[in-house]
């Protein structure tokens, strides 16, 4: 048996079309609060609905994947995501554009819930270092694209355009596997234990919430940083609106050799825990770098590019250690969910937290928050080390 590249690639490109998704909501919220009414505070919960249910539902989620085939959740999953942009696109009301983000966030997760159980069917273990390297791209990739590509689309046909774009680009996977027949992703669904029973296995295990909790570190880190990004380079560095969405895009998409080296240097023997450590310090290290006053952009916006490229080495790790810790063979989508809550958890919580600290401290506390992150996710990797294999 050879590792089946195909399905790698069919399952990387439908996390890269679900990050689309993801993508499309930042640059087009001054459009979406002049058209549809949204104050702040409404467009602040609309980019931030889909991480909220991913943390909500993750493990709930992962656990109905397991129970079908990785085929058939990411045909469901592809088919929501693009419905809900259409559906999305012709919204005339606030409700109706949420009640849509709902439909797309159910998708999103079914689609990075399966794609490990897709890739560690057609994976030797051998290559999976790799295969998961590629798939730990998903997000940078297409929310970078997208954030690149929003200029264009919105200066067009508006938000409604970049909605309707994102849709056609997720047919383009959808189409990929449905035309495949039954010939991709084909496990046997699981259907020995019952959706308790193997929440509750995956649930007791402590690696699970080890890597769930390394990754909600992350998450948090990287929305934080990101996210204020743009507000620094506008605010503080008189950087025009399109050019700091591209810097901050590029800087994203800087995260995908990070993700490529990781998967090469778990190939090369490196232990997943050791890569941890690295990242978490380097992050610490770069954010310092990014929040402290006074510095010149020209140190501050490299600091953001090593940011991403060295956090790119994290997922990479931790994605890849998704089959190894399964509780079963038959739990890799289980166990992704579970990893997936915590990754939202950090997501949706990050950017507020660190609001909260800057609202009361100002900005000269926010390199304390960051190092307080990645100290915290360097004494769990110090955790991990026991049970790395």
């Amino acid at each position: 048996m050879e590792t089946r590249w195909r399905e790698v690639a069919v399952a990387v490109l439908a996390g890269i079309a679900a990050a689309l998704h993801v993508g499309k909501v930042p640059p087009a919220l001054p459009f979406l609060r002049d058209q549809m009414g949204l104050d702040l505070v409404e467009a602040g919960w609309l980019m931030g609905l889909v991480s909220l249910m991913g943390g909500l539902l993750g493990l709930a989620v992962g656990r109905t994947a397991d129970r079908l085939t990785p085929r058939r959740s990411m045909l469901m999953s592809l088919s929501l995501l693009a419905l809900g942009s259409v559906l999305g696109a012709v919204s005339q009301q606030p409700a109706q554009l949420f009640a849509t983000r709902i439909v797309e966030g159910i998708g999103l997760i079914f689609t990075v819930v399966a794609a490990p159980a897709l890739i560690t069917s057609a994976t030797l273990p051998r290559d999976r270092g790799l295969a998961f390297a590629a798939w730990a791209a998903w997000l940078p990739i297409g929310v970078g694209s997208m954030m690149l590509a929003s200029p264009f689309l919105l200066s067009l046909w508006g938000w409604r355009g970049s909605w309707i774009a994102a849709a056609l680009l997720t047919v383009i996977p959808l189409i990929t596997l449905a035309r495949a027949g039954t010939s991709l992703g084909t496990a046997l669904p699981s259907t020995e234990m019952s959706f308790i029973q193997g929440a509750r296995l995956t649930a007791a295990r402590s690696t699970s919430w080890l890597l769930a909790g390394m990754f909600l570190l992350y998450s948090s880190s990287f929305m934080s940083v990101f996210g204020f990004l743009p507000t620094m380079l506008i605010e503080e560095n008189d950087v025009a609106l399109v050019a700091a969405s591209a810097m901050t895009a590029t800087a994203v998409l800087a995260n995908v050799p990070g993700n490529f080296f990781g998967g090469y240097l778990l190939r090369r023997g490196v232990k997943r825990w050791c890569l941890i450590v690295i990242a978490f310090s380097l992050l610490s290290f770069c954010a310092f770098i990014v929040f402290t006053e006074g510095l010149p952009l020209a140190a501050r916006y490299p600091a953001a590019l090593v940011y991403a490229a060295a956090g790119g080495l994290l997922p990479a790790a931790i994605m890849s250690a998704l089959p190894t810790y399964a509780a079963r063979e038959d739990l890799v989508s289980t166990i992704s969910g579970f990893v997936m809550q915590g990754t939202n958890i950090g997501q949706f919580l990050g950017p507020l937290l660190l609001a909260s600290v800057v609202t009361v401290y100002g900005w000269g506390a926010a390199p304390v928050f960051v190092l307080l992150t990645g100290g915290t996710g360097i004494g769990l990797a110090w955790l991990f080390r026991s049970h790395d294999r």
